[in-house]
């Protein structure tokens, strides 16, 4: 389990993510780190200490290039979301570069989704329906594409958390095809349901930020995992209820965030393997091993060998079961 915190903008960087960290303390069941966030909040000295990070067993960064959402709609975030400028983001990166750690990007142009809000009444698109269409494909082909500049300058580890559009995964397979160290990542979420989900009476419930996308956009992203331009499968926001996914009704205060963890692994079996013919050994990969591996978790986690973890998941393909909340 991997949370995010927020990076304090004076004194004890590493004191203040163990602050943070604090509530884990004795209350998990599993083994847990977090992710480190960096905005534009965080004066220049915070970054140019970012190694004190690293050396306290912190190498990952989680920036967003969006708020996701216009002020009235931050309000009920429980998360500590903010973005990043450029100035700051390309003096990370390079400090990512120097010091062997990795950035981890949620990629949205802002003031694009910025003015899709602002126009959503007026273009018709108020309802949460039209999430996808604030949170577009343009605007994540645009973010994904800055980021991937700065990256190559600067040659920093990166990766992109929950690539939904085809627009995005080609920005990636692009720097593939350079030799950049650019990665993503992919939600169970976005290869199992489309956005004409979100016209259901409750279709709120299928929304995380980016939103999902087209069906042409959910096959160009299995086929993305199956050729190994995207690295690993997710979840997110493991906190969030059904009741939260319920309250929201317009494209303010829909709310993002989507379990997921208890269904990956078997969802991903049946999906890739059974159906679309995935080896065994990718399926190791893609659900295990290349998230350890870039995240600096590797050999302790992601494979089966002496002296790393013994945590092992087992899988019958004999068990047929239908998911529900009370299952």
């Amino acid at each position: 389990m991997i949370d995010f915190a927020p990076v304090p903008t004076a004194g004890d960087l590493a004191q203040g993510i163990h602050d943070y960290l604090a509530p884990w303390h004795g209350n998990a069941d599993t083994d847990y780190s977090t992710h480190c966030i960096y905005t534009s909040r965080n004066p220049p000295d915070t970054i140019a200490r970012y190694q004190d990070l690293v050396a306290a067993g912190f190498p990952s960064v989680k920036i967003f290039t969006t708020d996701i959402r216009p002020p009235e709609g931050r309000q009920t975030s429980l998360t500590p979301i903010a973005k990043i400028d450029t100035g700051r983001l390309e003096d990370l990166l390079r400090q990512i570069a120097r010091h062997g750690g990795v950035l981890a990007v949620h990629g949205e142009d802002d003031k694009l989704v910025m003015y899709n809000y602002l126009l959503a009444q007026q273009r018709g698109q108020w309802d949460w329906y039209n999430v996808h269409l604030i949170h577009s494909k343009l605007v994540e082909a645009l973010a994904f594409e800055h980021v991937v500049r700065l990256a190559a300058r600067t040659g920093a580890g990166t990766y992109f958390v929950h690539v939904t559009a085809k627009e995005g995964l080609d920005a990636i397979a692009e720097a593939h095809s350079r030799g950049l160290p650019v990665y993503g990542e992919v939600l169970t979420l976005a290869l199992s349901f489309t956005a004409d989900r979100y016209r259901e009476p409750d279709g709120m419930k299928y929304h995380t930020y980016p939103s999902l996308k087209g069906e042409e956009d959910q096959q160009y992203l299995w086929d993305g995992l199956l050729r190994g331009d995207l690295s690993f499968t997710a979840t997110d926001s493991s906190f969030t209820t059904m009741l939260d996914k319920l309250a929201g009704h317009n494209v303010v205060d829909v709310r993002g965030g989507n379990i997921g963890i208890e269904i990956r692994m078997g969802v991903t079996y049946t999906e890739a393997v059974v159906r679309r013919g995935m080896s065994l050994e990718d399926y190791v990969a893609v659900t295990s091993t290349n998230a350890a591996k870039l995240l600096g978790l590797y050999p302790r986690k992601g494979a089966i060998a002496v002296g790393s973890n013994a945590e092992m998941t087992i899988i019958d393909p004999t068990v047929k079961k239908t998911l529900s909340m009370g299952a």
